[in-house]
Protein backbone atom coordinates (compact mmCIF):
# COMPACT_ATOMS: atom_id res chain seq x y z
CA UNK A 1 0.00 0.00 0.00
CA UNK A 2 1.62 3.34 -1.28
CA UNK A 3 1.57 5.71 1.65
CA UNK A 4 -0.46 8.17 1.52
CA UNK A 5 -0.45 11.62 3.95
CA UNK A 6 -3.09 13.77 4.39
CA UNK A 7 -1.97 17.19 4.95
CA UNK A 8 -3.84 19.83 7.51
CA UNK A 9 -3.93 23.52 6.78
CA UNK A 10 -0.97 24.55 8.89
CA UNK A 11 1.61 22.44 7.08
CA UNK A 12 0.85 24.95 4.42
CA UNK A 13 1.11 27.70 6.37
CA UNK A 14 4.42 27.04 8.40
CA UNK A 15 5.43 27.06 4.81
CA UNK A 16 4.29 30.02 3.35
CA UNK A 17 4.93 32.15 6.49
CA UNK A 18 8.80 29.91 6.74
CA UNK A 19 7.25 29.47 10.44
CA UNK A 20 10.05 28.22 12.28
CA UNK A 21 10.48 25.35 14.10
CA UNK A 22 8.36 23.77 11.90
CA UNK A 23 9.06 25.12 8.19
CA UNK A 24 11.89 22.45 7.16
CA UNK A 25 9.59 19.22 8.55
CA UNK A 26 6.51 20.76 7.14
CA UNK A 27 8.82 21.26 3.51
CA UNK A 28 10.21 17.79 4.18
CA UNK A 29 6.69 16.17 4.18
CA UNK A 30 5.40 18.13 0.61
CA UNK A 31 9.27 16.98 -0.87
CA UNK A 32 8.15 13.61 -0.29
CA UNK A 33 5.07 14.20 -2.13
CA UNK A 34 6.23 16.20 -4.73
CA UNK A 35 9.09 13.27 -5.32
CA UNK A 36 6.47 10.68 -5.80
CA UNK A 37 7.63 9.20 -2.67
CA UNK A 38 3.81 9.94 -1.23
CA UNK A 39 0.55 10.17 -2.20
CA UNK A 40 -0.73 13.51 -0.55
CA UNK A 41 -4.24 14.17 0.42
CA UNK A 42 -6.12 17.47 0.77
CA UNK A 43 -9.17 18.01 1.58
CA UNK A 44 -11.67 21.03 0.03
CA UNK A 45 -12.10 22.34 3.52
CA UNK A 46 -7.97 22.85 3.84
CA UNK A 47 -8.08 24.55 0.26
CA UNK A 48 -11.26 26.94 1.76
CA UNK A 49 -9.23 27.64 4.87
CA UNK A 50 -6.05 28.54 2.86
CA UNK A 51 -7.90 30.55 0.20
CA UNK A 52 -9.39 32.90 3.32
CA UNK A 53 -6.22 33.86 4.26
CA UNK A 54 -5.04 34.61 0.70
CA UNK A 55 -8.06 36.18 0.22
CA UNK A 56 -7.66 38.31 3.29
CA UNK A 57 -4.26 39.30 2.89
CA UNK A 58 -5.17 40.44 -0.74
CA UNK A 59 -2.90 37.39 -1.60
CA UNK A 60 -4.53 36.87 -5.22
CA UNK A 61 -2.06 35.90 -7.59
CA UNK A 62 -0.30 33.73 -4.71
CA UNK A 63 -3.52 31.92 -4.15
CA UNK A 64 -3.76 31.48 -7.90
CA UNK A 65 -0.04 29.90 -8.24
CA UNK A 66 -1.18 27.69 -5.29
CA UNK A 67 -4.44 26.56 -6.56
CA UNK A 68 -2.69 25.76 -9.61
CA UNK A 69 0.20 23.97 -8.37
CA UNK A 70 -2.00 22.01 -6.26
CA UNK A 71 -5.00 20.92 -8.78
CA UNK A 72 -2.22 20.25 -11.48
CA UNK A 73 0.38 17.99 -9.13
CA UNK A 74 -0.41 14.41 -9.77
CA UNK A 75 0.72 13.27 -6.34
CA UNK A 76 -2.41 15.13 -4.77
CA UNK A 77 -5.49 14.20 -4.16
CA UNK A 78 -7.57 17.16 -3.31
CA UNK A 79 -11.22 15.09 -1.87
CA UNK A 80 -14.56 16.52 -2.05
CA UNK A 81 -17.06 16.95 0.28
CA UNK A 82 -19.77 14.49 -1.00
CA UNK A 83 -22.79 13.59 1.44
CA UNK A 84 -20.82 10.21 2.71
CA UNK A 85 -17.73 12.39 4.17
CA UNK A 86 -20.50 14.99 5.70
CA UNK A 87 -22.15 11.96 7.63
CA UNK A 88 -18.65 10.78 8.35
CA UNK A 89 -17.61 14.17 9.45
CA UNK A 90 -20.98 14.09 11.79
CA UNK A 91 -20.27 11.12 13.34
CA UNK A 92 -16.23 11.78 13.86
CA UNK A 93 -17.44 15.19 15.57
CA UNK A 94 -20.18 13.28 17.86
CA UNK A 95 -17.35 10.80 18.70
CA UNK A 96 -14.11 12.70 18.91
CA UNK A 97 -15.34 15.84 20.13
CA UNK A 98 -13.89 18.22 17.33
CA UNK A 99 -14.50 21.39 15.93
CA UNK A 100 -16.39 20.33 12.64
CA UNK A 101 -13.68 21.83 10.16
CA UNK A 102 -11.64 19.05 11.90
CA UNK A 103 -13.93 16.12 11.62
CA UNK A 104 -14.44 17.09 7.89
CA UNK A 105 -10.73 17.04 7.33
CA UNK A 106 -10.51 13.46 9.48
CA UNK A 107 -13.36 12.17 7.51
CA UNK A 108 -12.14 13.08 4.33
CA UNK A 109 -8.53 11.80 5.14
CA UNK A 110 -10.64 8.27 5.90
CA UNK A 111 -12.11 8.75 2.57
CA UNK A 112 -9.16 8.78 0.61
CA UNK A 113 -7.05 6.19 2.18
CA UNK A 114 -4.61 8.69 4.24
CA UNK A 115 -2.51 6.46 6.67
CA UNK A 116 -0.89 9.62 8.32
CA UNK A 117 -2.67 12.86 9.04
CA UNK A 118 -0.62 15.85 9.06
CA UNK A 119 -0.42 18.40 10.95
CA UNK A 120 0.67 20.97 14.06
CA UNK A 121 -2.73 21.13 15.44
CA UNK A 122 -3.03 19.31 18.77
CA UNK A 123 -6.47 19.22 18.89
CA UNK A 124 -6.41 17.12 16.11
CA UNK A 125 -4.74 14.20 18.46
CA UNK A 126 -8.70 13.68 19.06
CA UNK A 127 -9.05 11.74 16.40
CA UNK A 128 -6.17 9.01 17.08
CA UNK A 129 -8.16 5.41 17.01
CA UNK A 130 -9.73 6.37 13.38
CA UNK A 131 -6.10 7.63 11.83
CA UNK A 132 -2.88 8.29 12.33
CA UNK A 133 -2.05 11.66 13.34
CA UNK A 134 1.53 13.08 13.65
CA UNK A 135 3.34 16.54 13.01
CA UNK A 136 5.79 17.20 10.01
CA UNK A 137 8.96 16.42 12.65
CA UNK A 138 7.29 12.49 13.47
CA UNK A 139 5.84 11.81 10.04
CA UNK A 140 9.27 12.44 8.79
CA UNK A 141 11.17 10.28 11.71
CA UNK A 142 8.46 7.62 11.56
CA UNK A 143 8.44 7.20 7.48
CA UNK A 144 12.64 7.49 6.78
CA UNK A 145 13.01 3.74 6.65
CA UNK A 146 9.66 3.29 4.58
CA UNK A 147 10.71 5.46 1.55
CA UNK A 148 14.59 4.72 1.38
Amino acid sequence: MALRLSIDTNIFINIKNKEKPHYKYSMGVLQLIEEGKADGVVSTIVVAELCAGYHEFNELAEKDEFLTQLVTNPNYKIVNIDWKIADEAGRVRAKKHLRLPDAILVASSLAAGATILVTHDDELAKAEGLIRVLTAEQTLKEIAGEIE
